[in-house]
């Protein structure tokens, strides 16, 4: 799995300026972050916030969204990577919890070809863990039965560090964590073609 990770992309400033505006977002809950459709065994809730969704009939969602464009255009110049068109920029939130779960339900964001990156606005703990399957190998129907059996097989981590940006390829099932150390922990999903 090719896996793309930059630190420090942009600027402090830029940095803090992200950090600043997610922070005075207003968050809507969600029971579960993955797939809330799916019966897993568990779910893990959290908190996001739509900048941009494609599939809406108005797909600039917040104002954010302004500033996080530019963010997706510079990690895609250094990542050498080819942007034809943005899916969607969400940002999610989870709140410190003391679980021990190992991570989040594993899921994809689309059952199509298309690439992720994620910006970590603030640092914090709660990696992202990244899977060997594929959407190619596990169908949505498949997915939940997978993960309740614990047969997902862990490829990587990556810990949440402000102004690191991760990319990868969106058929690979990813899984979040809710922070243990930190209040918070806040990640922006970019997904493209």
């Amino acid at each position: 799995m090719k896996v793309v990770e930059t630190d420090n992309l942009i600027p402090k400033l830029y940095q803090d300026m992200i950090e600043s505006e997610a922070s005075a977002l207003g968050w809507f809950f969600h029971s579960e972050s993955a797939r809330p459709e799916l019966a897993f065994h568990h779910q893990y809730g959290g908190f996001f916030h739509m900048a941009y969704d494609l599939a809406s009939p108005t797909p600039v969602q917040s104002a954010i969204n302004a500033i996080l464009v530019p963010l997706l255009f510079i990690y895609c110049d250094k990542a050498q990577l080819e942007l034809t068109t943005l899916l969607r920029i969400r940002l999610g939130m989870f709140t410190q919890s003391p679980g021990d779960e190992p991570f989040h339900n594993p899921h994809v964001d689309f059952y199509a070809p298309h690439q992720v990156a994620l910006y970590y606005v603030n640092d914090s703990d709660g990696d992202t863990v990244l899977f060997d399957e594929t959407f190619d190998q596990i169908s949505a129907a498949q997915s939940a039965p997978h993960a309740n059996q614990r047969k997902f097989t862990e490829a990587r981590r990556i810990s949440p560090r402000k102004g690191r940006m991760v990319g990868f390829d969106g058929k690979h099932y990813h899984a979040s964590m809710h922070p243990r150390n930190h209040q918070s922990r806040i990640v922006i999903t970019f997904n493209f073609r």
